[in-house]
């Protein structure tokens, strides 16, 4: 059989299968077709990638990719293909009033794939950039009409809701948490929560998050976190993660925390899920791509291979799409990254100032989208949100 690409010679890791080792990978029809040792087999283009890893397509949990609604967001094309990220899903950047523009605009347009999750309130985040919390209002939340978008568009991932001071208020965060809780319990569909900045106890959001359900900015260094006044693990944090709730990293600088992640990893509870919650660089953001989050964990003592599984068949289970993304297996999307390890001295952090040093970080060298290579343009040396010493 003739294939389109070949990747030969790398270092294959794939947590979601258990593989791990060098070999060939072949592409057909946008397609992974095979997966061996030293393919005898011709192809279109034939790839050298002796001394790289080779890993699934990247996926993105968390990010805001709605670029023609919105000023802070971004290009999923620009920002995610490049750094061998070949699924980005949006975290609710619309609502049911804004979604079908999103999917005309952008989703159906991009070559990067573009996945969704709605938001509750109806505008999405448009109010975002102008600093007014989307949900200060309840008027802006109407359940039916979220309800009928999922029945309009079944492609939706499920729901979001910021349960944030800045996004609710105090008076309508738990008026909020509960009816998104109605909604998705109504349509069938999964929640992802957004639970920095919370002015509620964080244990009544966990406890109604459901097997499946996402606490996203799960390391974050804010009131109501993860760890109680002595430095531990809330018990609840622990109940949730055992009875299957995602604990999604959604960096961002400004809803991450690495000493809260230091601590986190040091007492037995790692994320689910890796992930950047993208919009457009700001002063307080210190991570600008999917890259430099893994390099961030690999710094906090994460094992690669876990790394890579928080990027590929994690995320891929969490939006129900196992087997099919975040895999190299023979008729599984024909997405991959092809990365190195680029030795240093790099620093990586947060908008708290907490910083951890590291001698390694991972890099881009190209990226391969439904069968076929794609080029990054001028990414291969550029930071991954760390400095580099001088």
């Amino acid at each position: 059989m003739d294939f389109d690409l070949l990747l030969r010679g790398g270092t294959v890791v794939d947590p979601g299968q258990g593989v791990e080792g060098r070999l060939d990978v072949a592409f057909a029809n946008g397609r992974v077709a095979a997966v061996a040792p030293d393919l005898s087999v011709t192809a279109t283009e034939i790839i050298d990638v002796t001394g790289k890893l080779v890993t699934p397509g990247l996926i993105d949990l968390h990010g805001h990719f709605f670029h023609r609604g919105q000023p802070l967001f971004v290009d999923p094309d620009e920002i995610c293909l490049p750094s061998g990220v070949t699924t980005a899903v949006d975290a609710g950047s619309s609502g049911w009033a804004t979604y079908a523009g999103f999917r005309e605009h952008v989703i159906d347009r991009a070559e990067t794939r573009v996945l969704a999750f709605l938001h509750l309130a109806a505008t999405g985040l448009v109010t975002l950039a102008a600093g007014v919390g989307e949900l200060e209002d309840l008027r802006f939340a109407q359940e039916e009409r979220t309800r009928d978008a999922f029945r309009r568009f079944p492609e939706l991932l499920g729901l979001k809701v910021r349960i944030q001071r800045q996004a609710t208020g105090e008076a309508n965060a738990l008026p909020a948490l509960d009816m998104a809780r109605r909604i998705c319990d109504a349509t069938g569909t999964r929640l992802m929560v957004h639970i920095s900045g919370t002015p509620i106890p964080l244990e009544m959001i966990l406890e109604r998050l459901k097997p499946g359900d996402i606490a996203t900015h799960i390391f974050n260094g804010h009131e109501h976190g993860i760890l109680d006044a002595s430095g531990q693990v809330l018990q609840a944090v622990r109940d949730a993660a055992a009875r299957g709730v995602v604990l999604d990293v959604a960096h961002a600088g400004v809803h991450f925390d690495v000493e809260v992640a230091r601590a986190a990893l040091a007492q037995g509870l790692p994320p689910t899920t890796l992930s950047t919650d993208m919009v457009k660089p700001a002063v307080a953001r210190r991570m600008y791509d999917l890259l430099g989050v893994m390099s961030t964990f690999l710094a906090l003592g994460m094992p690669l291979a876990e790394a890579i599984r928080g990027v590929t068949d994690a995320p891929a289970r969490a939006i129900g799409q196992a087997g099919r993304l975040g895999v190299l297996a023979p008729g599984a999307s024909g997405d991959a990254a092809v990365l190195d390890l680029e030795d240093g001295d790099f620093t990586f952090g947060d908008a708290a100032g907490h910083e951890i040093k590291a001698a390694r970080r991972l890099i881009p060298v190209l990226t391969v989208r439904a069968g076929r290579r794609w080029r990054p343009r001028g990414w291969g040396r550029r930071a991954t949100g760390a400095a580099a010493a001088p």
